[in-house]
């Protein structure tokens, strides 16, 4: 019986039970992969103002922390060569981060559209991406003709 108990717990806990994060989570996962990324360390508040501002646009490596910190924080999952955000564990986060919420719905429609911004933000680049190798590789056809 035990056995079992025991079995079920390590089941649950394992299979699809967020775990609340604390903001020393976060800063703990902010260190781990600044080290990991080897990218500049600041305090976790100064790191995300450094991102949101994009004061070095040169250097992608802070974009590289924040995707490692969401995915340490369960908020980000690797779904094949995807990320995909774990939109329930987001909104869970959000609800608990904030001690007065009026209504629910309001955190889960404002998560909602920033992941449509930043769904919209990657579509842009991944064009703008395209229409640079198509365009370079035009240039290498019409310069070899």
């Amino acid at each position: 019986m035990k056995t079992l108990l025991v079995s079920a717990s390590l089941f649950a806990l394992t299979h699809g039970v967020y775990v609340m994060r604390t903001f020393a989570d976060a800063a703990t996962y902010k260190d781990e992969c600044v080290e990991q990324y080897h990218a500049k360390g600041n305090s976790l508040i100064d790191y995300m103002r450094q991102v949101y501002r994009d004061d070095d646009a040169d250097d992608d490596s802070h974009w590289c922390v924040i995707r490692c910190i969401l995915l340490k924080s369960g908020l980000l999952l690797l779904d094949g060569a995807v990320d995909a955000f774990q939109v329930d564990n987001i909104h869970e986060q959000m609800q608990q981060s904030n001690a007065i919420v009026e209504d629910p719905e309001d955190i889960r429609s404002e998560t909602n559209r920033c992941l449509r911004e930043s769904d919209r933000r990657t579509q842009q680049q991944a064009n703008l991406s395209h229409e640079l190798t198509v365009g370079s590789t035009d240039q290498l056809i019409s310069k070899s003709l």
